[in-house]
């Protein structure tokens, strides 16, 4: 099965355990990181991006 290009929030709060209202404070946090990185890219309120979330989050491998 091909991953989707984004995680959501149910992704975000089975991989560490954490209710949904702190899973979207991560995903808003990621999306904030990202953006300071290049303020130029388009991001999605509620998904984070699965690449950068896996590096940030993993260290890049999951």
């Amino acid at each position: 099965m091909k991953q989707k290009m984004y995680v959501d929030v149910n992704e975000v709060c089975a991989d560490w355990g954490v209710s949904r209202a702190k899973g979207y404070q991560i995903i808003r946090k990621l999306n904030q990181e990202m953006l300071k990185k290049n303020p130029s890219l388009i991001v999605l309120n509620g998904k984070a991006n699965r690449k950068f979330y896996e590096e940030n989050c993993y260290g890049g491998c999951k």
